[in-house]
């Protein structure tokens, strides 16, 4: 079912929640559907590798939602141009 918000082109939570300009890192793990037994850690291991920059507001780590779609956009371009995904293990 799609939302109103996704029907205007901005960008939605799983469950239809518009995303807010800045995220915490429980939205941005959620936000991106990261999965797994520890999505913060994944999230945080995209941060500290760069991939991914966080903002510290406060004590706090927040990701922008205009960075969160960088990331997105650029894991897209990056499977795009290293074929789809499984690609490599469906080689004999």
């Amino acid at each position: 079912m799609t939302t109103e918000h996704e029907k205007h082109g901005c960008p939605v939570f799983p469950d239809g929640r518009p995303a807010p300009a800045v995220m915490t890192a429980d939205e941005a793990a959620s936000f991106l559907r990261l999965d797994g037994p520890n999505p913060l850690r994944t999230l945080k291991f995209y941060r500290d590798s760069g991939q991914l920059v966080g903002v510290r507001l406060g004590r706090r780590v927040r990701y922008p939602l205009a960075e969160v779609m960088r990331f997105l956009a650029e894991k897209t371009a990056l499977s795009r141009h290293n074929g789809p995904v499984g690609h490599n293990s469906m080689r004999a």
